[in-house]
C-alpha cells in the first residue's frame, strides 16, 4: 500500500499487532488439532512418516503451519490426516474464502487491481486471477420468494457493448430486469420484488425470463405483463417468446420523450396526445423528414404497432428502463476498462454484481478443487467366525424333537 499517514496512531499498531497474534493463534489451533489426531488414531495403521510445512494464502494473510504426514497402511497410501480432516484440497494454495473475495473484487476492478488489494502480506498474478475465476461455476440462489400480491409484473430489457475475445468490435450483452411495485425513497424510485438477469445469449436470457416469472413470481397463464425497452426489433418481438402468460411490449418513456425531443423540440407532448390518432399521423410525417435513426424507428412504431402507447394510461404501467440498470449493476465493471473478456466470464462476474443488487445468495462449485473423501481413521473389525450350537434332541418328546428335527433340516 503506497498510502501512508502522516502520523502513526497506538490504534494502528494495535490492530495490526492484533492481526499478527490472531495468525499465530489460527496456526496453534492448527497445530494443536493434528496433535490430538495423532494422539487418537491407531498407530499400527498409521505410521508416522515425517513433518511438513504447509503455506496458504488467505484474507488473514500467509497461513504456514506444520502438519503430520502418514501412511495409513490399511489403505495402502500417504495422507495428512489434519488436511483430511479440515477437507483441504490437495495442491491448493488458497483458502475457500479467499476465492470469494477474489471474485467479489473482480466484479469491480481489474485482474491486477484485484491480485493487488487481497492482502497486504503477497499479491497475486493476475493470470492467478484470471484461473481462479475459470476454474468455478456460479449460480443464483433466491432463498426469498416474491410476494408482489396483485402488483403487475413489468420486465425492462437493454443491451450493453462489451468486448469480447472472440469478436474484434464490442459485441452485445444482454441485460433484464423484473420488478413488481416500486417505492419513492427520497428522490429516487426503488423497484420492489426486483430480479436481474443477463446473458451473452438471446435464448438463454429468454429461457431464464420464462422460468423465473413461473418459479419465483409464479404467474399464470393469462396474466399478462409489461415488456418495456428501447425500439430494438428483438425487443419489440420479445413478447411473443413468453410462453407462461401473456405479454405487452411497451416503448419504455425515456426513449420516446427523449427522441422527441431531440428531434422534434418545439412540438409538446405527453401520454395523452400520443395515444390520438389525428397526433400520431401529424409526428408519424414530421419524423418522416428527420434523418435520425431513433426517428425512424420511433416512426415505424407509431405505424406498426400504435396502440402500444396505450400503457402510458393504464395505472398499473410504472414506467421504467433498464438504462439505470445497466449503469447501476454492469458499468463498474465493464465500463471503465478496455479488457476483453470470454462470455463466461461476462456472466460471472455480471452474475455476482445482480446478487449483490437484490441481495441474494450464490451458490459457488469449482472445477477442480474436489474435496478429500473422509478417511475412517478407525481399525476395520477382525473377522470372527459365528458361533454355532449344537442341540441334542435325543432327550425330548416325540413331538418336541419331531418339531426340531423339521427345523434342522429345512422341513419348515
Amino acid at each position: 500500500m503506497n498510502i501512508v499517514p502522516l502520523a502513526n496512531e497506538t490504534l494502528d499498531s494495535f490492530l495490526l499487532k492484533s492481526q499478527q497474534i490472531h495468525k499465530e493463534a489460527i496456526k496453534l489451533a492448527l497445530e494443536r488439532y493434528d496433535k490430538k489426531i495423532y494422539s487418537l488414531i491407531d498407530h499400527k495403521r498409521f505410521v508416522l512418516i515425517r513433518l511438513d510445512e504447509r503455506t496458504i494464502l488467505s484474507s488473514y494473510g500467509i497461513l504456514r503451519f506444520k502438519r503430520r504426514y502418514y501412511y495409513d497402511s490399511f489403505m495402502e497410501e500417504y495422507c495428512y490426516l489434519l488436511d483430511n480432516k479440515l477437507q483441504i484440497p490437495k495442491s491448493k494454495r488458497m483458502t475457500n474464502e479467499l476465492i470469494l473475495k477474489i471474485l467479489d473484487l473482480a466484479s469491480i476492478m481489474s485482474y491486477k487491481e484485484v491480485g493487488e488489494h487481497l492482502s497486504n502480506e503477497f499479491v497475486i498474478s493476475k493470470y492467478t486471477v484470471w484461473k481462479t475465476i475459470n476454474e468455478v461455476l456460479l449460480e443464483t440462489y433466491f432463498d426469498i420468494d416474491i410476494d408482489r400480491k396483485d402488483l403487475k409484473i413489468h420486465v425492462q430489457i437493454d443491451e450493453k457493448f462489451i468486448g469480447m475475445i472472440s469478436s474484434i468490435n464490442k459485441k452485445k450483452y444482454y441485460t433484464l430486469t423484473i420488478f413488481a411495485g416500486k417505492e419513492l425513497i427520497g428522490k429516487a424510485y426503488k423497484l420492489l420484488n426486483k430480479t436481474v438477469i443477463s446473458s451473452s445469449k438471446l435464448r438463454d436470457l429468454k429461457d431464464k425470463l420464462n422460468d423465473i416469472l413461473v418459479n419465483r413470481y409464479k404467474v399464470s397463464p393469462d396474466e399478462e405483463i409489461f415488456i418495456s425497452g428501447d425500439f430494438a426489433t428483438y425487443i419489440q418481438n420479445f413478447n411473443e417468446s413468453i410462453s407462461c402468460c401473456k405479454a405487452r411490449y411497451v416503448p419504455d418513456k425515456f426513449h420516446v420523450y427523449k427522441t422527441l425531443k431531440d428531434t422534434l423540440p418545439d412540438v409538446y407532448v405527453d401520454d395523452y396526445s400520443l395515444n390520438d390518432n389525428n397526433f400520431q399521423n401529424y409526428l408519424i410525417n414530421e419524423l418522416t423528414k428527420i434523418d435520425d435513426d431513433n426517428a425512424r424507428k420511433l416512426k415505424n412504431i407509431l405505424i406498426k404497432n400504435p396502440k402500444s402507447f396505450k400503457s402510458y394510461l393504464d395505472q398499473e404501467y410504472l414506467g421504467c428502463s433498464q438504462e439505470g440498470q445497466n449503469s447501476h449493476i454492469y458499468a463498474p465493471r465493464f465500463g471503465k476498462y478496455a479488457n476483453r473478456f470470454s462470455p463466461s466470464t461476462i456472466e460471472k462476474l455480471s452474475l455476482i454484481r445482480e446478487a449483490k443488487a437484490m441481495n441474494a445468495k450464490v451458490i459457488l462449485v469449482h472445477k477442480y478443487r474436489k474435496i478429500p473423501e473422509s478417511i475412517d481413521v478407525s481399525m476395520p473389525q477382525p473377522y470372527e467366525d459365528i458361533v454355532k450350537y449344537v442341540l441334542d434332541t435325543r432327550e425330548m418328546k416325540f413331538e418336541t424333537m419331531k418339531m426340531f428335527n423339521l427345523i434342522k433340516y429345512g422341513g419348515l
